[in-house]
């Protein structure tokens, strides 16, 4: 009986666990650039110890991995100098609120009135060396190709563009990222303290005037969630007859 109890505790566990993720992709399906996770759940058991009772009881414990499905989404032109869709499997740098270096690919960036190169999120544009890129004030903004960001005086427009930051573009096309719990991402075994990481074979590139939109399916997320839901329900009907079997069985034994 415990084999039953822990085979349908721990697959209630791990399902619960993917049911939650599935409904965060389904809830960002609308959001630029976001991107959907793989499902990698390790089960592996405990053994719960006591000062009394029987000592071959095992605890389920999952372990579940967020890691970040770069596939591409679909592409929306949208013409604005301050959108940037990324290519392949480039990231961009961003700055949390604690000052740890994190990466998205969200693209709709945007200038803060402060100046300061934001996300459409709220989120500071990282600049190589690991502080925010300034905007000069009464200038037009354009992002290069290659991540450089460049201001063009009104009064000159034919003049060349000055560079005033470099976005922090990185290829992860070696690197597994995982998704954090503010939903940006960071390389595997950082554990929440973010951090940079080595730039990839493929060069980075960026696509000006264009958004990527989420690569989650909603139809895709909904049918699964459907289904880890109906197995969810599943695996928690044998567990409450388990139960009730067990307490039947102690019943007769007092009795006879």
């Amino acid at each position: 009986m415990d084999r039953l109890l822990f085979q349908s505790l721990a697959a209630a566990k791990s399902q619960g666990t993917i049911r939650a993720q599935l409904t965060n992709d389904l809830a960002n399906t609308s959001t630029p650039g976001f991107k959907k996770s793989f499902d990698h759940v390790l089960l592996r058991s405990v053994k719960v110890t006591a000062d009394y009772g029987y000592q071959s009881r095992y605890q389920p414990v999952v372990q579940h991995s967020n890691v970040i499905d770069l596939k591409a989404g679909p592409q929306m032109e949208t013409g604005r100098l301050l959108d940037i869709s990324m290519q392949n499997k480039t990231v961009l740098g961003v700055l949390t609120e604690d000052e740890q270096t994190a990466f998205t690919r969200r693209g709709d960036l945007q200038i803060r009135g402060d100046g300061t190169l934001i996300t459409g999120n709220g989120l500071e544009v990282a600049g190589e060396g690991g502080l925010p890129i300034v905007t000069i004030p009464q200038t037009v903004i354009s992002i290069a190709k290659d991540g450089t960001v460049n201001a063009t005086f009104p009064d000159e427009p034919e003049g060349d563009p000055v560079p005033i930051g470099q976005l922090v573009l990185r290829d992860a096309s070696e690197q597994v990222l995982v998704r954090r719990k503010d939903g940006l991402y960071e390389p595997e075994g950082a554990n929440g303290n973010g951090g940079d990481f080595e730039n990839g074979p493929t060069p980075v590139e960026i696509q000006v005037g264009v958004l990527e939109a989420s690569n989650v399916s909603p139809i895709e997320a909904m049918v699964r969630l459907i289904d880890f839901s109906r197995s969810f329900e599943a695996q928690v009907n044998i567990i409450k007859e388990t139960k009730d079997n067990d307490q039947s069985g102690a019943t007769m034994m007092r009795i006879s």
